[in-house]
């Protein structure tokens, strides 16, 4: 083995390395630093993914609106790793491939000092939006940062790109296919790579290569179509698949769409300088101007789709793309600037307004993003120090020890976040274990169903988080008027029928 291929090995695994240590002090919900903090999105993917490994089927078992790309990539862990432990292995993985892409992303602008100041901002960006760990943003991250890495590298080379515009069209289908069926808010990235290599492609006049990579994207997206449609007809649950995801979901999504807020709009602040930093980039060459248009379609397509959802801050986390891009151009356009000042002396070289205009987007975005990534690496501090959730840790196990062993299979959950299910690694009984009065209020039926499993096959057992809040009055009077309290502590609501 040469010397080059050694330093290589090297410096890939340190980049790995650095990946692997990022997820472990950020994701508070997964990371075996902080063993007692769950988190109840984590808790429900995983369990999900359990679920799935123990023979039940999404949407058909359990009601939920998430993609199931989502659930079997969690199922893909828990294969392997049970509770926090396989969810830490996935995070492990991506975090893997989503750094070795950035930094290949990098080098094709920069050395190793470039790369490592663009993973360096990717860290430190990514560590304000991160919140607990375990979301589809940061899972999938490996699907955009292939798109951005196969679309510059397309840009830079042209048809001696590394990958050629065929297979990149086939590998971005398999990515659309994976966000299409998880999570369409992430897919931003992709499409706008799909939409600047077209552009390129017709202004090159080579519409052949547009068909045939339209061919091949539609056959990455059928890879991943096919397997999951075959998977849900087998098990009878292809209406249910089909409701949920994309039915419902849609329901949820006009009946709760949430309207301009100036929160929502400083949360999209990278896809903001991205876009600004575009208009500013210069375009002296083909490739410059290709390189720009990139930027400003990724900014402005990533806008648009965040605009659709719910505000939370980990959604923002689908920004980094546009932060990776925008941080590339960034430190070549450094780079190139003090090369020149090394030829021509610094007396002799202006930085004129777009120079200026690119350092103040750069150092505005960083500096308003330093009270999030040290609050969040104090709080981190403070649960490791601390040992949070422990007592909800203890106190779920306390809930599970009072049914007998062979009754906790039968358990119905009303209202309650998975982490009791993940502590004490079981599955609920019922379909609609979470999110229940918010699914009510959106479609009657589905409280029927559970008047009528609560009336018709009255459970023995009842879980629930504070039941006199809970947001039905049908379902709460039968509770209490059926069953009695049995116990209650930070971690649950323990109920039994009344004989």
């Amino acid at each position: 083995m040469d010397k080059k291929k050694i330093i290589n090995i090297i410096e890939y695994t340190l980049v790995i390395i650095t990946g692997i240590v990022y997820v472990l002090q950020c994701s508070s919900w997964t990371s075996p630093l902080y063993p007692y903090a769950y988190g109840y999105d984590s808790s429900w993917y995983a369990m999900m993914g359990r679920a799935i490994t123990c023979g039940k089927v999404p949407y058909r078992d359990y009601f939920d609106l998430k993609g199931p790309m989502l659930f079997f990539y969690e199922a893909f862990g828990q294969l392997f790793l049970r509770d926090r432990n396989g969810i830490f292995l996935i995070q492990c993985i991506s975090i893997t491939i989503t750094v070795v892409l950035i930094w290949k992303i990098a080098k094709l602008f920069t050395g190793r000092l470039g790369a490592a100041i663009v993973l360096f901002l990717y860290y430190y960006f990514a560590y304000a939006l991160m919140w607990g760990g375990n979301t589809v943003e940061e899972l999938f991250m490996p699907c955009s940062m292939a798109a951005v890495f196969l679309t510059l590298d397309f840009i830079i080379r042209g048809d001696g790109a590394v990958v050629s515009a065929r297979h990149s069209a086939l590998i971005m289908g398999i990515g659309f296919g994976i966000y299409f069926f998880s999570k369409m808010t992430v897919a931003a990235v992709i499409c706008a790579s799909v939409l600047t290599v077209i552009i390129i492609l017709i202004k090159r006049r080579e519409y052949d290569l547009i068909l045939k990579c339209a061919l091949y994207f539609l056959g990455g997206v059928l890879i991943v179509a096919v397997p999951l449609f075959i998977y849900f007809i087998v098990n009878g649950a292809l209406k249910d698949f089909i409701y949920c995801v994309f039915v419902f979901a849609f329901r949820r999504s006009t009946d709760y769409y949430e309207s301009f807020s100036l929160k929502w709009e400083l949360n999209l602040l990278l896809c903001y300088a991205g876009f600004f930093y575009g208009l500013c980039m210069k375009h002296e060459t083909k490739e410059d101007d290709q390189r720009r248009m990139y930027l400003i379609i990724t900014a402005v397509t990533q806008y648009l789709l965040l605009h659709f959802g719910t505000p939370y801050l980990y959604y923002f986390l689908c920004q980094m793309p546009v932060l990776v891009i925008t941080a590339v151009y960034f430190v070549k356009d450094m780079t190139d600037n003090i090369n020149e000042l090394r030829e021509k002396g610094i007396l002799n070289v202006k930085p004129g307004l777009r120079g200026i205009a690119i350092c103040f987007i750069m150092f505005l975005v960083f500096d308003s993003y330093y009270p999030l990534t040290s609050d969040k690496f104090r709080e981190n501090l403070m649960i490791y120090e601390e040992e949070t959730g422990k007592n909800q840790y203890y106190d779920c196990k306390e809930i599970s020890a009072l049914v007998p062993e062979w009754e906790r299979s039968g358990i119905y959950n009303l209202e309650s976040g998975m982490i009791y299910y993940e502590i004490n690694q079981e599955l609920p009984s019922n379909k609609y274990p979470v999110n229940l009065p918010y699914f009510l209020h959106l479609d009657p039926r589905i409280k029927s169903d559970v008047m009528s499993k609560l009336t018709l096959h009255t459970p023995k057992w009842i879980i629930s988080e504070r039941m006199w809040d809970f947001d039905d009055e049908d379902v709460k009077d039968f509770v209490f008027s059926h069953y009695e309290l049995i116990a209650e502590n930070d971690g649950e609501e323990l109920y039994r029928v009344i004989d």
